[in-house]
């Protein structure tokens, strides 16, 4: 099919965050057929250059230009902006949104959060700004239910969309030879984390006491030089960063995946019914954190241990949940239709670009 047009997409991808590239992936899954991209980023000159340097299939017929060029938006083939796919905070590529809005190209808002930082008590000028800025997209989502009721407060219809990545296609591809769980540390979160020792003894005598080996997955450069300088005992599977497809695959084949921070191996784990538990040693109970929010709202709190409960992250208590996994009817599971989800509104969004 012969691609007439262009979809400038903007996001934090080619920086070797493999969440972040799995989100890009997704998008060039549904819309590359019909659409050339142009990926927008901060560092257009370096990110192309890596790119390149490391001869990443994906992006094999990807243009990517500065996030501050505004004239690439107004073109005449350009057919509209895609803002998101990810966490991304209210107002990311606004300089490019903007120009956009003004020259009345399709806005697709995708995966932005809307959380309580964003509304004022009052109403006023500043909600105004909020409002309008939500309001103008052709097509607002968000990925947490809780986003949708904080747009809704504001006046804003946000469609409740999964991440992406649900519905990325796993790459098939070699796994360990034994059964095993997967392990993925966010260095961020645990550079210095007095709990972090702790919560890996807990994942390693249950690996051990259920004969399974520990996988270390990283999700980008810094994540795995940190797991390497804890010595973490585990087959260490590193430098897949822009192989999301891939990464996909061998969470799907693991009995089991633990994060200690990160959110996409929580979504890959998820899209293919593989128990997975959030560790979250940083903040308290019930947080508007991406990765307390996956969970909860799929009705899988019981997998999600903030730092008020790591007390009870024991290898028993690691065995007990695992086994009420998959136990059938225990938990309703309707994360397994999220792909679905994801597959309506890639329709809904061509038909909007189209149009």
């Amino acid at each position: 099919m012969a691609r007439a047009r262009s979809l400038v997409v903007r996001g934090y991808y080619g920086n070797g965050n493999c969440g972040d590239e799995a989100l890009l992936a997704t998008l060039l899954q549904y819309f590359s057929p019909a659409y050339k991209f142009i990926v927008s980023v901060n560092d257009a000159g370096r990110v192309a250059a890596n790119l390149k340097k490391k001869k990443i299939g994906v992006y094999a017929d990807v243009k990517v230009v500065w996030s501050l060029d505004r004239g690439v938006v107004t073109r005449r083939d350009v057919a509209g902006f895609l803002l998101g796919g990810g966490g991304l905070g209210l107002g990311f590529g606004w300089d490019q949104y903007m120009f956009a809005w003004r020259k009345g190209k399709k806005i697709i808002h995708t995966g932005v959060h809307v959380t309580e930082e964003y509304v004022s008590p009052t109403p006023d000028a500043f909600n105004d700004v909020t409002r309008a800025l939500l309001g103008s997209a052709h097509f607002f989502s968000v990925r947490h239910r809780l986003s949708v009721e904080t747009a809704a407060r504001l006046g804003v219809r946000a469609a409740y969309v999964p991440d992406w990545a649900f519905a990325l296609h796993a790459e098939p591809g070699p796994t360990p030879a034994r059964d095993y769980v997967v392990v993925t540390i966010r260095a961020d979160a645990h550079q210095r984390n007095p709990h972090t020792l702790r919560c890996l003894q807990s994942i390693a005598a249950f690996a051990e006491a259920e004969g399974l080996d520990v996988v270390l997955l990283p999700f980008d450069i810094s994540d795995q030089r940190l797991t390497r300088r804890l010595k973490v005992a585990g087959q260490m599977l590193g430098g897949l960063f822009y192989r999301p497809a891939y990464v996909k695959h061998l969470i799907a084949h693991a009995k089991v995946a633990f994060s200690l921070g990160r959110y996409h191996p929580i979504v890959f784990a998820m899209a293919s019914d593989v128990p997975v538990f959030s560790v979250d040693a940083v903040r308290r109970g019930r947080s508007d954190d991406k990765t307390c929010l996956q969970l909860v709202e799929e009705g899988l709190d019981d997998f999600h241990f903030p730092i008020d409960r790591l007390d009870a992250f024991t290898p028993a208590e690691i065995s007990r949940l695992v086994r009420r996994y998959a136990v059938s009817g225990t938990y309703s599971k309707s994360f397994m239709n999220n792909a679905a989800l994801v597959d309506a509104a890639a329709g809904r969004i061509h038909e909007i670009l189209k149009s």
